[in-house]
């Protein structure tokens, strides 16, 4: 509720020109912001969303590639694996090379190699733990295989299957240095585990690659195993050169992972124009020209508005309060035939009525005002005259009784306080005071007392900073203080105390006066306030409680009335004198 109350009174203090602004900022400019930015937003993910599909469509057309092209060869391996007569033919143990040579002819000539190993662009090479087995012809002994990195990679492992990529050179006559594809099984797993046996097949890399530079991707694309980059189509090196370290891809477009052949392999897409930015940069400026268009006609048509109507008010609001010759002055031009031209035509009507009520009326009461605040002055220097030397006999009298108990060694000190406070108020053309030079009076006018009363009077004096320099009535609070010292420390045989305190209280000032005296029952307290409420000058002739009903109708006078006034005692505990005035 407290937020609503706030903007309702902050639209309260703007002009009409404010408040059209304020409704073309919050109901036309910010709807229309956040409407346009949404629209770019969604148009935005929209074109994302198509970039990632068409992104995905590339990196699954390299993996069918890649998986076409192992789909073959990799039956084939699982084949071989699975040959009982290849299995037969590796596990015999032969007397000499005669019988070898005579059990190889006898599998070429069953046709079984040509189906097995007739691979185009692929070579398959088959390791055994077999010592009677001549090396050559794609069978060799297991001793050859051995601490090979291919080797130990497939052994390393509970997969009987693995999917290499190697640079280096091949098996047999095969010594070039290059890229390879390998195909890995092991042969000794299950039921076919008589030696220890090893399938390996290198297949053309540049097979692969061919393929995928077929497919025409304009974005640049990279094929990673682990942290091996080993296909690109951004500048490859071909198939001569070793496989490169995986490059910076944190920042690529698509990435998808992918099992092949019992790898793990990563394809990573990146854009080679950042398409999104480019669509930002033609289409965002499309916005914003339009939506610069549209606040440009908007704010044309409320200054048009601001013209036709926040002027004419400005102009009849000027218009309030002039007066020509003691006269107020009518509005000649209405212009138009709307709204204002009524509330102006309404002023002419008012303008009139006053004209006549301004002889008739206000004259008049302006003699009366005059006359009223010339009594009022005359009232202040009677009671200025009567409060003076009210407090000088006081003083005095002070000093005489101190005298008559003590020497004349502090009479001196005496004298010089009675003259700082004599100093202060002997001139009275102005009746108004700082509070913090009445409480100077007080404290001198205690200092006083305290001479007289000796330990029976003890005081204390607390002034809000925040109230020291507001002004009050001369002698508004030292007549408190001289109450509660004449009417309540005096009476009292034990020793006393005098609290004096102002402070700031929601929007007023309190004046407190608090003695420990012989307090007043509940009549008197009654009787009291019913004269100082309703004082006068012509109450205050030969009552009592003078002082009060003085220092209060002074306040009255200052405040317009709104002074409030209070008493609470208590007989044997003391009194407490309350007076509240408005900080405004």
């Amino acid at each position: 509720m407290k937020p609503f109350v706030r903007l309702k009174s902050y639209l309260n203090s703007l002009d009409m020109g404010g408040k059209l602004r304020f409704l073309f900022v919050f109901c036309v400019l910010i709807p229309l912001l956040v409407t346009d930015v949404i629209m770019l937003i969604l148009v935005y993910r929209s074109v994302e969303f198509d970039l990632n599909y068409e992104m995905e469509k590339t990196a699954t057309s390299v993996e069918n590639v890649l998986q076409k092209h192992l789909e073959y060869p990799a039956n084939i391996a699982h084949n071989i694996y699975k040959s009982r007569v290849i299995e037969d033919f590796l596990n015999e143990e032969y007397k000499n090379s005669y019988d070898y040579y005579d059990a190889y002819y006898r599998i070429e000539s069953s046709q079984m190699l040509d189906a097995t190993m007739g691979i185009e662009g692929a070579r398959v090479s088959i390791f055994v733990d077999n010592p009677t087995i001549t090396n050559g012809s794609g069978f060799y002994q297991m001793r050859l295989a051995e601490g090979a990195e291919w080797f130990e990679k497939l052994y390393e492992g509970g997969e009987n299957r693995k999917l290499m990529f190697e640079y280096g050179v091949g098996m047999g006559s095969d010594t070039k240095q290059r890229r390879r594809v390998l195909i890995l099984v092991k042969m000794d797993m299950g039921a076919f585990n008589g030696r220890k046996k090893a399938l390996r097949m290198d297949l053309d890399f540049s097979d692969f690659e061919d393929e995928i530079n077929s497919l025409g991707i304009e974005d640049r694309v990279y094929v990673c195993d682990g942290d091996t980059l080993i296909f690109t189509n951004d500048k490859s090196k071909g198939e001569t050169q070793p496989f490169e370290e995986m490059p910076d891809l944190s920042k690529a477009a698509y990435k998808k992972d992918f099992r092949l052949y019992y790898n793990d392999l990563t394809i990573y897409i990146v854009s080679k124009q950042d398409k999104l930015r480019t669509f930002l940069l033609r289409n965002g400026g499309m916005f914003f020209v339009l939506m610069l268009i549209n606040i440009i006609m908007m704010w044309v048509m409320l200054e048009v508005i601001k013209v036709l109507m926040v002027n004419r008010i400005r102009y009849l609001e000027g218009s309030f309060g002039i007066m020509d010759e003691g006269r107020v002055r009518s509005i000649e031009s209405i212009g138009g035939n709307d709204e204002i031209s009524g509330l102006i035509t309404s002023y002419n009507d008012m303008a009139d009525r006053m004209n006549e009520l301004i002889t008739t009326v206000y004259e008049n009461r302006l003699r009366e005002q005059e006359m009223s605040i010339a009594k009022q002055n005359a009232e202040l220097l009677a009671l200025h005259s009567q409060i003076n030397p009210h407090f000088l006999f006081n003083a005095l009298e002070s000093i005489r009784m101190h005298s008559i108990l003590k020497g004349e060694q502090e009479t001196a000190e005496m004298v010089g306080r009675l003259a700082v406070m004599e100093r202060t108020y002997v001139n009275w053309g102005d009746d108004e005071v700082p509070i913090s030079r009445e409480m100077d009076f007080v404290d001198a006018y205690l200092s006083l007392q305290k001479y007289r009363f000796g330990d029976r009077l003890s005081y204390k004096l607390t002034v809000d900073e925040k109230c020291q320099m507001y002004s009050i009535p001369k002698l508004t609070i030292v007549t408190l203080v001289e109450n509660a010292c004449e009417h309540g420390v005096e009476k009292k045989s034990v020793p006393g105390w005098i609290f004096v305190r102002v402070f700031p209280e929601n929007d007023d000032i309190v004046i407190e006066v608090e003695d420990t005296g012989v307090g007043m029952n509940v009549v008197v307290i009654d009787d009291i306030e019913e004269k100082v409420k309703n004082a006068s000058i012509e109450s205050m002739k030969g009552k009592s409680h003078v002082g009060m009903m003085n220092a209060f109708l002074r306040l009255k006078m200052l405040t317009g009335g709104k002074a409030r006034f209070s008493v609470e005692s208590e007989r044997g505990v003391g009194t407490v004198v309350r007076m509240t005035i408005p900080l405004r």
